[in-house]
């Protein structure tokens, strides 16, 4: 196989695979490519080897992540944002409120995207800037993954830190864990508040929340609302989660 004719069955392969609902094998993608088995599968372990695609069963691979998608260390988020953005979009656009999906790393809220409404009074974050997860909707919806000593552990270390009675910073997340969504009334940003619902993976594995942000009194004034979006936002996205699986 040519240098430039393997480039370009690379990017064939790749398109293809974001198009594919789930995991693909390796006749489909020899069909698809209209290639050989024996160069679709160097092409298959290549993109293993690089953190593009991941094997799911013995005769499958699946796509984790597209060139340029967001990924820390060994967590690539690619699949997430693709699968989540209609979801979270659809949200903004029911709320005319900003919308962001949000993980958990390293014990700090990762902001991953953002979608703005198309209205002039809006609320805008820095996505690159980690949150503590104590002290935002996300964070407290991302916490109920945790067990009760991890949990609890956690809350100790946020009080430490200043940002609150250790029980009562439990007590939030199992009041989110509990309704299914976490609401902040005023947030790190003044006047900013915020709701976020999770958003669950394969075998029902809390991978990340949804989010949607605006000014304190204008959620405030719409809140039940707000909240029926968010939790419906995060709910067609853990249903897109499921069918990629």
């Amino acid at each position: 196989m040519s240098s430039g004719r393997g480039s370009e069955r690379v990017l064939l392969l790749l398109e293809w695979m974001a198009e594919q609902p789930g995991a693909v094998s390796l006749a489909a993608a020899s069909t698809a490519l209209d290639a050989p088995k024996s160069s679709v599968l160097n092409l298959l372990r290549m993109l293993v080897d690089m953190g593009y695609a991941e094997k799911a069963t013995e005769n499958s691979y699946r796509l984790v992540r597209l060139p340029g998608e967001v990924g820390s260390g060994r967590a690539m988020h690619g699949t997430l944002l693709r699968q989540t953005r209609a979801a979270l979009d659809a949200a903004v656009d029911r709320s005319r409120e900003s919308g962001f999906i949000a993980v958990l790393e390293e014990d700090e809220v990762r902001y991953l995207c953002k979608a703005l409404p198309d209205r002039e009074i809006r609320y805008d974050r820095n996505i690159e800037v980690l949150r503590n997860p104590f002290r935002v909707s996300s964070g407290i919806v991302l916490l109920t993954g945790l067990g009760q000593d991890a949990l609890a552990a956690a809350a100790r270390e946020a009080e430490a830190s200043g940002y609150g009675d250790a029980g009562e910073l439990v007590a939030r997340v199992e009041a989110a864990r509990r309704d299914g969504y976490a609401v902040t009334r005023r947030g790190v940003v003044e006047g900013a508040a915020g709701v976020a619902a999770p958003i669950h993976g394969p075998g029902n594995q809390l991978v990340a929340a949804l989010n949607i942000a605006g000014p304190a009194d204008r959620l405030a004034d719409h809140l039940d609302e707000i909240i029926e979006i968010t939790t419906t936002g995060a709910r067609d996205a853990s249903a897109s989660l499921a069918r990629r699986s």
